[in-house]
């Protein structure tokens, strides 16, 4: 199983937030889990679902894992790359359901970024009808 993404307590949950371009860039990038070459920036988390981009350096690779239990999407927003076995390059979406491994491999001359979303599968509610306050999933 590959590495999975820890709550730290932040919760962006009803908080608005607007980040121009500008603003964007001047973030820092982040080391990504001690994997060489891949760095990301967290726009958004509330407990472990997490929004952000991740790029990964000309030559590098981000390697296979699994999420058993949580959706991961991503979009290409720059560069170039392989997942699941299929060259993707900017404007590319990829979805990764829970349980399937992937990686990032073949990255392109110019690297790859994409913005990516990890959410936690959601466990089924055991329905009381006592409860007035539940809310349909």
């Amino acid at each position: 199983m590959g590495p999975q993404p820890v709550d730290t307590g932040r919760d962006d949950l009803g908080t608005v937030m607007v980040l121009t371009a500008e603003a964007l860039a001047e973030l820092p990038w982040e080391e990504l889990r001690g994997i060489e070459g891949a760095t990301h920036k967290v726009l958004w988390q509330s407990g472990t679902v997490v929004i952000g981009l991740i790029q990964v350096d000309p030559g590098r690779t981000k390697p296979e894992h699994t999420h058993h239990g949580a959706h991961h999407h991503m979009f290409i927003t720059r560069g170039s790359c392989v997942m699941l076995g299929q060259r993707v390059d900017a404007g590319s979406y990829v979805y990764v359901p829970p349980g399937v491994p992937h990686a990032v491999d073949d990255v392109g001359p110019e690297g790859v970024e994409f913005f990516y979303t990890y959410r936690p599968l959601e466990l089924p509610r055991h329905h009381d009808d006592s409860d007035h306050h539940a809310h349909p999933v």
